[in-house]
Order: C-alpha cells, then sequence, then structure tokens
C-alpha cells in the first residue's frame, strides 16, 4: 500500500473531521444542545469537550462527560479547536509510525541511498529533522527543490550525501525527531484550517441552501468603489451580486486590525452594490466591542456555527425578502471641480 505524506494525511484526516462537525452542527443547533446519544460515541464526545476547551488527552470518562459539557455551557465553541486537537492525536500516531518506518528501513539512517530516497519521498520531513534542516527555504539552498510527493534523481543523491556527512554519534534519538517535527505537522494544521475548515462549513451551507455562489478562485475581482478585489464567497456570481461572504478567524491581538480591514472591503463592495447583502462569518476570540461596530456595517456579523442560519436569509432574499437586506451604504468618489486634472487623465 503506497504512503501518504504528512500533509496527504493530514488533508484527509482534515476533511473526515468536517463531514463529522457539519453533520453535528445540525444535529445539536449549532453545538447547542448535544443529544445523550453524543456522549455515547468516542469522536463526537471528544470533538464536543475539546470544543469547549478541554485537552484531548484529559477527557473525562464516558459517563462523566455530559456534566462536564453542563459545567462548561458559558464557555463558547470553538470549532478550530474541536477539529484541530483531535487532528494534531491522529497526526502523533502517523509521524510516530514515520519515524519508526524510516529508522528501521535506514538502520538508523546508516544506509541511505539515492533510490530509497526517490521511493520514498513522503520521509523527507524525516530526513530535514535528522540533519537539522528545519526549513523549506534552507533545505532548498542545500539540494534544490525537492517535496514529500516527489523526489528527482539528481536531489536524492545530493539527500544521500548530505546525510554522509552526519556521523552516527551525530544522528538524533527517534524521541528528539518526534518533538521536532511537531513543528511540522502544526505549520500543516494552520494551513489546513485557513484553507479547508471555515470555508468548507460555509460551503456546505450554501450548497444545503439551494444558494449558487463562487469560490474566491472561481473568478476575477468583485467591484468596488475604490478598488476590485474577490470576496471568499460571492452569490450568484461577480456580475450581479446579490451577497457577499467573508470568513474570518480573528486572535485577541488581531481583532481590531481584522476588523478595519474587513470593515473597509464591506463598504467598498456595498457602496457599489447596493442592494448586496454583506456578510461576515467570524471564528475566535472576537472582542463585543470590535463585533457590535462590525454589525453596523455588514448586514450579518454571525458564528461559523451558526452559518446555515444565515445562508437560509440568503436564499429568501434572492427569492425577494427585501426584509434581509439590513443596511444601504451610499458611497461614491468624485473629483473636486476645481482639482487639477493628473497627467494622462
Amino acid at each position: 500500500m503506497k504512503r501518504l505524506s504528512i500533509y496527504q494525511y493530514a488533508s484527509q484526516e482534515m476533511k473526515a473531521l468536517i463531514k463529522v462537525l457539519l453533520s453535528l452542527s445540525e444535529e445539536t443547533i449549532a453545538f447547542s444542545k448535544p443529544t445523550d446519544a453524543c456522549w455515547e460515541d468516542e469522536l463526537i464526545s471528544s470533538l464536543l469537550l475539546c470544543g469547549k476547551g478541554l485537552h484531548i488527552e484529559q477527557l473525562p470518562l464516558p459517563e462523566r462527560r455530559a456534566n462536564v459539557w453542563l459545567s462548561r455551557l458559558a464557555i463558547p465553541f470553538n470549532l478550530e479547536t474541536a477539529a484541530t486537537s483531535v487532528l494534531y492525536k491522529r497526526l502523533k500516531s502517523f509521524t510516530h509510525e514515520l519515524i519508526d518506518f524510516c529508522y528501521s528501513e535506514t538502520r538508523n539512517f546508516r544506509q541511505v541511498s539515492p533510490d530509497w530516497l526517490r521511493r520514498h519521498p513522503y520521509a523527507l520531513p524525516v530526513v530535514n529533522h535528522v540533519v537539522g534542516v528545519f526549513s523549506k527555504q534552507e533545505l532548498s539552498k542545500l539540494i534544490g527543490h525537492v517535496s514529500d510527493t516527489r523526489i528527482s534523481k539528481p536531489a536524492s543523491q545530493r539527500i544521500a550525501d548530505l546525510l554522509g556527512k552526519v556521523t552516527a554519534d551525530q544522528i538524533p534519538k527517534r524521541p528528539l525527531v518526534r518533538e521536532r517535527i511537531r513543528s511540522t505537522t502544526e505549520g500543516i494544521v494552520r494551513d489546513l484550517v485557513g484553507r479547508l475548515l471555515l470555508e468548507e462549513f460555509v460551503a456546505y451551507s450554501l450548497d444545503k441552501a439551494g444558494v449558487a455562489y463562487k469560490r474566491e478562485d472561481e473568478y476575477e475581482a468583485l467591484s468596488g468603489v475604490v478598488y476590485d478585489f474577490r470576496a471568499d464567497f460571492v452569490v450568484p456570481d461577480e456580475t450581479e451580486p446579490r451577497a457577499f461572504l467573508e470568513v474570518r478567524k480573528s486572535s485577541s491581538r488581531h481583532a481590531s486590525l481584522y476588523a478595519k480591514d474587513k470593515m473597509f472591503s464591506a463598504i467598498n463592495w456595498k457602496g457599489r452594490h447596493q442592494r448586496c447583502l454583506g456578510i461576515l462569518v467570524i471564528d475566535g476570540p472576537w472582542t463585543a466591542s470590535v463585533v457590535e461596530v462590525m454589525s453596523k456595517v455588514f448586514d450579518y456579523v454571525v458564528p461559523i456555527g451558526a452559518v446555515a442560519t444565515v445562508c437560509a436569509k440568503i436564499r429568501n432574499y434572492i427569492e425577494g425578502d427585501e426584509t434581509v437586506l439590513q443596511w444601504l451604504i451610499h458611497f461614491k468618489i468624485t473629483r473636486h471641480r476645481g482639482a487639477s486634472r493628473p497627467s494622462g487623465d
């Protein structure tokens, strides 16, 4: 059986977890009312409690989980924490197995041929940490471009030569490589959260509501008063937009900065398309004051767990319910009559 790279495995597992979370969001009314059956399922109960901030390695016994959920009811459910806690646990098992395989296959990295490297490109992250190369940029400088899905013949020879310079006493023990490779998995998980988790929730909810849309990589730009740019989702398309959706995770340090950026985007687009709904889907620790300000520009500011509700509102708006629209923004830029015209204008 062909082995997967760490990124391929993480992507596969994240997609599977997203499907579970999407279903769970519906069953529990946006993760607010778990049923008794939820506590009988190890994966679902783990997702629910990790979403409330519990560490996956310290979850209570199954018979106590419903009570622990109740004790943390006032804590907002965090979708990212729920997904990544389970994903990190699975990645830990996967990377430990990968490291053991690499050490066994190469006799603790004392017998690594170029041919072996070409046949096992997914071993590259382990090799990197064995030789003490911790970034793609540094690796590229040493051996040129390589990836954990394909290693060329010249690159495999250069990697083998690099390993040949590492003496037996310099080969790190497996526990140290297990610790080092955590930085690799953390970068992969961060990428998957931004690329898959939040936007997949939005796409699924739009699909279920029967709303046509284009994603950011499917169109050129949504025109605005000041500049043309792409929203994460535009409904149904950029030519005659009826709604745009921005999806943003925040941290406590960056909430205000993100808010200013997103609010200007909304003003820019709604100023050009006045009958267009502006929707912001958020996750993370946004402050109440920031959310309050954003709600004066966007028609709807909703947490990721409740996105299905606002998608149903979009459908109602498209079908003619004008009460869905909350704000009209009159924003235009005109030249002052006394201003000189720039050359070439």
